[in-house]
């Protein structure tokens, strides 16, 4: 027969399962276990005959990962009797079914004994005020943990846990906490972010990103181009064409260049244009350039934005073009561009762009626009990158 596991946890985690409170949050940046203790907390939890909620905002995270470590966990405690139509059945009776908080009211209806919100900082509100309107079966008041990165002190998250309401308790716990992290690991996170990002992903804690993210002084003007080892013009399209009151996003591109001392913004470039008038603007721009500028286009999940990568590529006949799949949010993209910038790493070429940058800078991401910005970290990722494919525009 299978012995059961041991299940280690560090003294942050320890606190948590402890508490008593009716309303527990288990705060932490990258790779604090929030995900592993709210499984575990639940399982050593749950009473006979029971029944629970484990949600998280998404099917997809949920089957992604946190299905995963609560199966996993289960069965090395010998907990799990069988799972079926996404819901664990305990040894004991317990009942716990998986849920996705995209539809908060799809939460409503049976009564539970406790509810676990999986990256709440992620979910609507409307999901934590329907939960805990369910924490009451058998005549009992029900508990609910919540396991997120915060995302600062205008949001839900902290208005619940964060301000000392009756019945709550939050607990915090720091990446270099965690003694299971490899070796370094949260240092070589800490190299790709800026001080204010880190403290929110890393610290655990409550930061305003806000007008935090990146400040104009970072980036240092120079009125002669120092000699560039290579440079790449990065693209970013317009999502919405300009409307009937002159709004709308724009098509920006940021030129940049790679030097002895670090990178250097040498040019942005930014028009409202839709349909066929893409084409022609860059091909102007890439001719401006010359051909040992290379060109680095985003390529869009799915098979229209292969279409649309391709069409691009064909009308760049000639130049050097990468095309690049994103895989993260536009913030999480642009830290390690804005990480350089803190560290006095990036420089600005003078130039009649340069405000218009610095201010969607300063107010990124929650500014109106964030084209020029989503340019540039295209551009540094680019450059900064090794062994990348390029295509040569060919019309084959």
């Amino acid at each position: 027969m299978d012995r059961k596991k041991t299940i280690r946890i560090y003294p942050a985690q320890a606190a948590f399962r402890r508490s008593t409170a009716l309303y527990r949050g288990f705060v932490g940046g990258i790779s604090t276990g929030k995900t592993f203790i709210s499984s575990y907390d639940l399982l050593r939890r749950a009473k006979p005959d029971r029944f629970y909620m484990y949600v998280c905002p998404t099917y997809k995270m949920l089957k992604r990962a946190d299905l995963r470590t609560l199966l996993g966990i289960a069965r090395d405690l010998r907990f799990l009797r069988d799972f079926s139509d996404m819901t664990l059945r305990l040894g004991n009776g317990a009942e716990i079914a998986c849920c996705s908080a995209e539809d908060p009211e799809s939460l409503r209806g049976p009564n539970a004994s406790g509810v676990v919100l999986c990256e709440a900082s992620l979910m609507d509100e409307d999901a934590y005020s329907i939960c805990i309107g369910r924490l009451r079966e058998a005549g009992e008041q029900g508990w609910l943990s919540a396991g997120f990165t915060p995302k600062g002190r205008q949001h839900w998250t902290y208005k619940v846990f964060g301000q000392g309401r009756p019945d709550t308790e939050l607990f915090t716990a720091r990446t270099r906490d965690n003694p299971f992290n490899p070796i370094g690991f949260e240092d070589k996170l800490r190299q790709q972010y800026t001080s204010a990002f880190a403290e929110q992903e890393l610290a655990g804690q409550f930061v305003d990103l806000d007008g935090a993210v990146a400040k104009r002084e970072w980036f240092r003007i120079v009125d002669v181009a120092p000699t560039c080892s290579r440079r790449i013009r990065a693209w970013d399209f317009a999502g919405t064409p300009e409307n009937a009151q002159g709004r709308g996003d724009y098509t920006a591109g940021a030129l940049m260049g790679q030097t002895e001392a670090g990178w250097i913004l040498l040019n942005v470039v930014r028009e409202r244009i839709a349909g066929g008038q893409i084409e022609h603007f860059i091909r102007r721009i890439a001719e401006q350039d010359g051909t040992e500028t290379e060109i680095a286009i985003e390529q869009e999940p799915g098979g229209a934005g292969k279409i649309v990568a391709s069409h691009f590529t064909r009308t760049l006949a000639g130049f050097a073009v990468q095309t690049v799949r994103p895989s993260m949010n536009k913030l999480t993209r642009a830290m390690p561009f804005l990480a350089q910038a803190e560290a006095g790493n990036i420089s600005l070429l003078r130039g009649g762009w340069n405000d218009g940058f610095l201010d969607e800078a300063a107010a990124f991401p929650s500014g109106e626009n964030d084209d020029q910005m989503d340019a540039a970290a295209h551009a540094f990722n680019a450059l900064a990158s090794s062994g990348v494919q390029l295509s040569f525009g060919l019309n084959d």
